[in-house]
């Protein structure tokens, strides 16, 4: 069996358990930090024993899959509110030299969100937040375009003591950045993710992720570093990556394609790139090779329709092309799967939940259980590099015979489970119950009832998904930060596919 030894953004199931049920679908395994290292919220982790719990463990490991926030600063949110300076971090990050094993590495643009909810951020981003968000993309309009004009308006909504500690927490993080690169075209990783999450195509995060792209051209690090939007799904895209070398069942090949081809030209809410460019990147992140013709895996993007947010209420009602172009992605899938190919779903229509017309009509087709990979979660970048992660490492596990079928159902129906069952639907309605303010995190108790609706409500959902035979553990279900944003659960699904053919 091979071991990775995981060092992730924080315990969210998001970054820890997923690359966990990645590495499983190929038989292998990942090992985490003991829970008393890591961060928990705002309280940031051990990085100093973080640093030597990694440089212990890679000793046993055929690999390492590294968050540099974590290993540097104790944590994603710690990188965003403690004032770790760039000698702190850089020194700590010094036990990467002294692990034998491949090393791969991701570390992130630091985000400017839209919103005044402070539980990940600064504290002053409630009320500033907002205002931030306009003071970056006047910014960047200034640097890039020479327009000047609002910059002093967006410079004076902010105080100015808010203003200085917000660029010098940018600067930081780039000089950090900047090192990260160094370290990879030293040849310290083995491959190295370069993300930025919650970003807009106006935003200093965007002026940085450009600048980091063209320093890694300059080092010609172009191979061994990506450059793209996305955080919480970069530890799976590298472990993906590190099992392709692991199998060493030779290079895996995708092509993009959706109902729409123009689609691909959208760009999704909190991206700043295309969600075709986006998409090719997660290729990229994961060491697969694009290509047009023959692929191994056709990758089928559901491309954004600006029609909401699943996380700040209820969309208003689709209308008919909404539901044409998903149920011609639908078809497009069961055609591909009737002919023998490795078919992935990205589902990127709205960000934080999965349509409900394209899950529909996949399950109406028969196409659901049948697929490489699925996901439709948070943003764009999120969803990519879940589905292309799945579904090369199950095309290289396969090929290599060491695919596991039960591994790779439970994580497909995880994922219908968790997207549609719970973001679309059952998460709306809770939060209705707490009386939860949009556009801000809320409080759940441990005792508190909602709970026990949500094991509940998840346990039926997954009862009802035709094909996968599957159950939820509803001892399993719980709200690992508090919160109702996001929700973790073991599901299991019959040990194989049924053997019928999908009807049309």
């Amino acid at each position: 069996m091979h071991t990775i030894a995981l060092l992730p953004l924080d315990d969210r199931p998001a970054c820890a358990r997923l690359p966990a049920q990645i590495a499983a679908v190929a038989g292998a395994r990942t090992l985490v930090p003991p829970a008393a290292l890591m961060p928990r919220l705002r309280e940031p982790g051990d990085a100093d024993g973080l640093g030597k719990w990694l440089e212990a463990t890679a000793r046993s490991a055929d690999a390492a899959v590294v968050s540099l926030e974590t290993l540097g600063h104790g944590g994603l949110i710690a990188s965003r509110t403690r004032a770790t300076t760039v000698a702190q971090v850089a020194a700590r990050w010094e036990v990467l030299r002294r692990i034998a094993a491949p090393v791969h590495g991701v570390t992130l643009v630091t985000r400017t969100p839209d919103s005044q909810d402070a539980m990940e951020e600064p504290e002053y981003w409630d009320p500033h937040g907002p205002a931030l968000h306009r003071l970056s993309a006047a910014l960047h309009r200034a640097e890039e375009r020479g327009e000047p004009d609002g910059l002093e308006a967006a410079r004076k909504a902010v105080p100015q003591e808010v203003r200085a500690d917000f660029a010098r927490r940018r600067l930081r993080n780039h000089a950090l950045n900047l090192t990260a690169l160094e370290l990879a075209a030293e040849g310290v990783f083995e491959s190295l993710v370069v993300g930025a999450d919650d970003t807009a195509p106006w935003a200093v995060a965007t002026a940085e992720l450009r600048q980091l792209g063209l320093w890694r051209t300059r080092l010609e690090a172009d191979e061994r570093v990506a450059v793209r939007p996305g955080a919480d799904e970069a530890t799976s895209t590298l472990v993906a990556r590190t099992l392709l070398g692991l199998l060493d069942a030779g290079p895996v090949t995708v092509r993009i394609e959706a109902a729409d081809a123009s689609g691909l030209d959208q760009v999704a809410p909190y991206e700043n790139v295309p969600v075709g460019r986006t998409a090719a990147g997660q290729v990229e992140a994961c060491g697969a090779v694009l290509q047009d013709d023959d692929a191994d895996l056709v990758l089928l993007v559901h491309t954004p329709d600006g029609d909401g947010d699943w996380a700040t209420g209820p969309l208003s009602k689709r209308h008919a092309a909404a539901e044409g172009t998903a149920q011609a992605l639908a078809e497009r899938a069961a055609a591909y799967v009737r002919e023998g190919r490795a078919v992935a779903v990205a589902d990127c229509a709205q960000p934080n939940g999965a349509d409900p017309l394209l899950t529909a009509a996949l399950l109406r087709t028969g196409t659901a259980h049948r697929l490489t990979a699925y996901a439709g979660w948070n943003t764009a970048g999120n969803t990519l590099g879940t589905v292309v992660a799945h579904a090369v490492t199950a095309v290289a596990a396969r090929r290599a015979g060491r695919f596991d079928e039960r591994a790779h159902l439970d994580l497909l129906a995880h994922r219908f489970v968790e997207d549609h069952g719970y973001m679309t639907r059952l998460r709306a309605e809770v939060r209705a119950g707490l009386g939860s303010v949009p556009g801000r995190h809320d409080h759940v108790p441990e005792d508190h009832p909602a709970r026990a609706r949500l094991a509940a409500g998840l346990g039926a959902y997954a009862a009802r998904l035709p094909g996968f035979r599957a159950r939820v553990d509803p001892g399993s279900v719980h709200l690992p930060w508090h919160r109702t944003f996001e929700v973790d659960f073991d599901v299991r699904t019959a040990a194989h596919r049924p053997v019928e053919e999908p009807t049309a």
